[in-house]
């Protein structure tokens, strides 16, 4: 009973801060017991040693001196390598003659030549299959189909050949060992050689992915086929060494042989084809960025250096007592190469297909980018054994490092938003625009004063547009802040509380905002039409949150806050009415005009140029007023908006030539002056009388 008394003595001491005294009274003698048991049990945290530089150094020099160590191991073993055939023999051959070796030979050679025939027939076979429609000339088109063809041709060689050698070649499991090593072998070789080939196309410009002449395509697919079959073959070869029992430093020393070499031979293809890579990468735009331009000169230069580097990273690992990941090294190599290609052909391909009615393949093209950057980070880490997903820690560290793939996902997802967005409107934007000009024509267009206004899609386009892009800006910094801890809540309610302050400070700014909504929701005008506000009037040129821009017909431009309108003008809505008036003599017969004005109409109702525009046709409204030269003769006509212009051009001409026709001038204003016969030699009076004629002239 003492020891029961001193324990919970200790767990109320221990648990004064946590719990409540009634609470610990509850607890029985075995639940004590077990609560001091799991106290006692955890583990002590040790403390994290302070930073010391020359633990540090001592470390790195016990690294460098194991990896000196090994390395002289192996490099010691370079006497052993001659006899690594002859060890390779006596193990193939061990309890068989050299006879049934040579059988293999021949049976591995009937194997492959099968499976190369068997590719070669199912190739021919679907190269017989096209894409139907109008974009199976497309480049994306045609190395699709040919990367099909190829890997169904590569998976041929493999299903036959296999068959082959399972049906006629012997059971020993050596032989079948080596039959699977040199078939990978011819497997990889096979597949690299279709795919680059059908990448680069030496011989074939139009189908050609990156941007390279025929030389320099030629060369970097002979220098990656080289490099592809002194490695596929130098690996599968130390594997076979393996599988028959040949290893220790001679056969690390081996496999560090072939991995040198076929890294010589990697950077040695990059290298030579520097300027090609830079060229294409630069091709990728027609107006390169200035990043562009660097990435262009420095990623040959970065992926000449990075192969050795990855090389002898791995190579340092696996002195150390690691697991070098070969693998890996080939994918990164792999991807270093071909990724600025696949990015510039992407590139090249948004770039002509943005133009064209496939807006949909561009969209898509643009999505592919940053799938394409996706693709690489995902394989990189998969080749690497990184999960990115499973962080060994909860620190800071990894904290730090989800934080950061969030905010890259939804950066890319909002990215690929707004490309889809953007295309569409600028696609809708470029269709109602062609409309616009359509309608319009060229002729009409140089004779208008008052624009004809443009659909209200085309109108609210451009600020959908806008609007989508600060929505998809402010959700992405929204959650940037939630991924890295900051609480948006708070955030929003003060961004309102701020939002509404600044509403009461400046009122004027708000009514400018919401005065233009409601303008734009009732549909009061519309881009390229002719308005007058009052202050200010002309064709509207542009539509921002708080003003519109009018383009006055003499030129200048005007910027004009919503909320300083009181009433809008639109001169270019609905229809339009023109009202000519010509003058003829007082001696005219006006019943003989009426018929001329009339036939006019219907000469004008035929004119090709601007039947369609007529809403109501020219007539005649008679003699509407008299002055002091003649009747005045009142025409007019109802036309679609701002079209009444080109119309007023064809009938002043048509009122001229049926006038001219029918001998009826037009009255002028004249003045007549009598002189009286006995005044007739009067100098001085004839030019006063002259004199009074010009004044009254001028002044009418």
């Amino acid at each position: 009973m003492k020891f029961i008394s001193f324990v919970l003595c200790a767990l109320l001491f221990t648990f004064s801060f946590s719990h409540a005294a009634e609470d610990i009274s509850k607890l029985t003698d075995q639940q004590v017991r077990e609560l001091l048991l799991e106290k006692l049990e955890e583990p002590e945290t040790p403390p994290e040693p302070a930073f010391n530089p020359a633990i540090l150094a001592y470390e790195i020099q016990l690294k460098f001196t194991k990896i000196h160590t090994r390395a002289s191991e192996l490099l010691g073993a370079y006497h052993e390598l001659p006899s690594l055939p002859g060890k390779w023999w006596q193990r193939i051959t061990k309890g068989r003659d050299g006879r049934a070796f040579g059988t293999f030979v021949i049976t591995f050679l009937l194997c492959i030549m099968a499976g190369l025939f068997a590719s070669f027939f199912t190739r021919r076979k679907m190269d017989k299959i096209s894409l139907r429609g109008e974009m199976e000339t497309s480049k994306a088109n045609k190395f699709a189909g040919r990367i099909l063809r190829h890997l169904t041709g590569v998976l041929a060689l493999v299903i036959v050949s296999t068959l082959c050698y399972l049906i006629f070649a012997g059971s020993d499991p050596r032989d079948r060992t080596l039959f699977f090593f040199y078939l990978s072998a011819v497997t990889i070789i096979m597949f690299v050689a279709g795919s680059s080939k059908a990448l680069f196309e030496p011989r074939d410009e139009s189908l050609r992915i990156p941007n390279m002449t025929d030389r320099d395509a030629g060369k970097f697919h002979n220098s990656i086929m080289v490099a592809t079959a002194f490695g596929a073959f130098g690996f599968f070869s130390c594997a076979s060494f393996a599988s028959l029992g040949i290893n220790g430093d001679v056969h690390d020393l081996l496999l560090l042989i072939v991995g040198l070499v076929t890294t010589m031979l990697l950077a040695y293809s990059v290298w030579v084809q520097t300027d090609a890579i830079s060229h294409d990468i630069l091709t990728g735009s027609k107006e390169p960025s200035i990043f562009r331009e660097q990435v262009a000169r420095f990623w040959p230069l970065i992926t000449f250096i990075a192969i050795p580097a990855m090389f002898f990273g791995l190579l340092f690992n696996f002195f150390l007592g690691g697991l070098p990941l070969y693998g890996a090294a080939l994918i990164s190599v792999a991807i270093m190469i071909l990724l600025p290609i696949g990015e510039a052909s992407l590139s090249r391909a948004i770039a002509e297909l943005s133009g064209s009615k496939y807006i949909t393949l561009a969209i898509v093209a643009r999505v592919s980018r940053i799938a394409l950057l996706a693709l690489v980070v995902v394989t990189l880490a998969i080749a690497w054994r990184t999960d990115f997903f499973a962080p060994k820690d909860d620190g800071l560290s990894s904290q730090v490092f989800i934080a950061l793939l969030h905010i890259t996902a939804t950066i890319a997802v909002a990215y690929a938003l707004w490309q889809v967005i953007r295309v569409f409107v600028d696609q809708k934007i470029a269709e109602e625009d062609s409309l616009y000009l359509g309608a319009s024509g060229e002729e009409n267009m140089e004779a208008e004063e008052i624009g004809v206004g443009m659909s209200r899609m085309r109108t609210l386009l451009p600020l959908m547009r806008r609007a989508a892009l600060i929505i998809l800006f402010t959700l992405v910094v929204l959650v940037a802040l939630s991924s890295l801890g900051v609480d948006t809540g708070p955030l929003l309610a003060g961004a309102g509380v701020v939002g509404l302050a600044v509403g009461f400070g400046s009122q004027t700014l708000v009514k400018d905002v919401v005065s233009g909504f409601f303008f734009l929701l009732e549909d009061a005008f519309r881009l390229g039409e002719y308005i007058d506000v009052g202050k200010a009037k002309g064709t509207v040129e542009g539509i921002s949150v708080r003003s519109l821009k009018l383009r006055h017909h003499r030129g200048a431009l005007n910027t004009v806050p919503f909320g300083s309108i009181d009433v809008i003008e639109n001169f270019s809505r609905d229809w339009a009415i023109m009202k000519l008036k010509v003058r003829v003599p007082f001696e005219t017969d006006l019943n003989m005009v009426r018929k001329l004005l009339k036939r006019v109409g219907k000469e004008l109702g035929e004119v090709e140029a601007i039947k369609e525009d007529f809403l109501q046709p020219f007539k005649a409204q008679g003699a509407v007023e008299v002055d002091d030269y003649g009747f005045v003769i009142s025409t007019k006509f109802m036309s679609k908006p701002g079209k009444q212009f080109l119309i007023r051009r064809y009938a002043f001409q048509a009122m001229q030539d049926a006038f001219e026709e029918n001998n009826i001038p037009f009255s002028r204003p004249r003045v007549r002056v009598v002189i009286d016969e006995e005044d007739q030699g009067t100098d001085k009076i004839t030019q006063k009388a002259a004199g009074a004629a010009i004044a009254a002239t001028s002044k009418s």
